[in-house]
């Protein structure tokens, strides 16, 4: 992410970290060599996600310096959760990231709370007195210290290490890169502050949209009732069948509202089966 500085001499025959251990395009040129395909080598390193949680950041960080004290005491749209609950969570999340993949730079595995749900627990209720002013600072060098050690990270940390979440237990380094991305996006729209430039579930990308359904929906099976097939006809997407219940309920609604209440984030029509815990 950060660009070379001016004033190191520039050696020719390093190639960047994505292509250790790939033919070059210079290889591929050499008379004899044959490419199948196309000849497009992809990089382990998930540079579509950073993309999108870094520019995540951006936008937390951009509302949340126009916020002042009294805005930190509302209610966000999570039940039970203020505004400053929420940013503390996103800065303690993302020391969490940090050491996930620190460790895994290291050849380790961290946990992502070593302190388990306890400690979750206790940071985000530490943050229900704090100021706006240590709120931005905490916010900001914690999304920095975070960003910086994606842009450490080896190749090789990146085709093999992982981290270890609670709802999915051992997960690849890029899949982590996902879960942090889904917490920025989603809890932007849980901080619920649209009349200060927040945004709304509609405003939710294009690109976070399409990893998200692919992710939702393919955990979904886990979370519905055994006698229950759904299929979610959305109508801007193919539809696509889940479960293998007796019982079939169609959900026809677009990807966004759909999305809204797979989240939990809307209760669905009373017809709709109750899922288990979205993760």
């Amino acid at each position: 992410m950060a660009a070379p500085s001016s004033s190191r001499p520039v050696d020719t025959d390093v190639r960047p970290a994505q292509e250790t251990g790939l033919e070059s395009a210079d290889a591929a040129a050499t008379p004899g060599h044959v490419l199948s395909g196309s000849g497009y080598l992809p990089s382990v390193i998930p540079h579509d996600l950073l993309a999108g949680v870094v520019a995540a950041h951006r936008r937390l960080l951009d509302l949340a310096g126009g916020l002042h004290d009294d805005v930190l005491r509302r209610p966000s749209g999570l039940p039970g959760w203020s505004v400053a609950h929420l940013l503390t969570h996103l800065a303690r999340n993302a020391d969490g990231h940090r050491g996930m993949v620190e460790a895994a730079s290291c050849g380790e595995v961290r946990k992502q709370y070593p302190g388990g749900q306890q400690q979750r627990d206790d940071d985000i209720a530490a943050g229900q007195d704090v100021t706006v002013e240590a709120a931005r600072a905490e916010l900001t060098e914690a999304v920095a210290s975070l960003e910086r050690a994606w842009d450490a990270a080896h190749v090789d940390a990146w085709r093999t290490g992982r981290g270890w979440v609670s709802s999915y237990g051992d997960t690849s380094l890029a899949d982590l890169v996902f879960l942090r991305w889904r917490e920025v996006e989603i809890h932007l729209v849980d901080l619920d502050l649209a009349d200060l430039g927040g945004p709304s579930w509609t405003d939710l990308g294009r690109a976070y949209v399409e990893v998200e359904w692919a992710w939702t929906v393919r955990g979904l099976p886990a979370r519905l009732p055994a006698d229950v097939t759904l299929l979610l006809a959305p109508g801007d997407r193919p539809s696509t069948a889940v479960g293998r219940g007796d019982r079939l309920v169609v959900v026809d609604l677009p990807t966004l509202p759909a999305l809204a209440w797979l989240t939990g984030r809307e209760p669905g029509a009373p017809t709709w089966p109750d899922l288990g815990p979205w993760s």
